[in-house]
């Protein structure tokens, strides 16, 4: 079973993309970030089950991200990376910048959400619960 546990609004989000060895900035954007938990029960030794979880965080572009470029099939087909940038308010109120590089997309609507897998979010995602 998966579950989403928490939703952490960003600001101030920058989405980059890397062609070659080039870091371009494409767009500027009010991230978000779900953290989903995905928990199976498994007999052990043929007794008593247990429950084994698994965390992992997903970064979502919402509303209108800010483009510095126009994007299409052709130009993501050049893409060989993302990276994106984006301050996170932590519970004293303090604002923390994060930076999560190699975001894999997952899905992109060309004119919607675009949502990206973050590269070994487990431990991530651990930290970010205790924002």
């Amino acid at each position: 079973m998966e579950r989403l546990i928490k939703t952490i609004l960003c600001e101030r989000g920058e989405l980059y993309n890397i062609i070659g060895v080039q870091r371009l900035l494409l767009a500027r954007c009010e991230p978000k970030l779900e953290i989903y938990e995905h928990s199976q029960s498994i007999p052990i030794l043929g007794r008593k089950s247990y429950d084994v979880k698994r965390l992992r965080a997903v970064l979502v572009l919402c509303g209108e991200p800010e483009f510095t470029r126009a994007v299409d099939e052709e130009y993501l087909a050049k893409i060989t990376r993302f990276e994106l940038v984006a301050d996170i308010q932590r519970s004293d109120g303090v604002f923390e910048s994060m930076k999560f590089d190699n975001i894999l997309p997952v899905e992109i609507w060309l004119d919607g959400d675009w949502t990206f897998e973050i590269t070994d979010s487990s431990k991530l995602a651990r930290r970010l619960l205790d924002i």
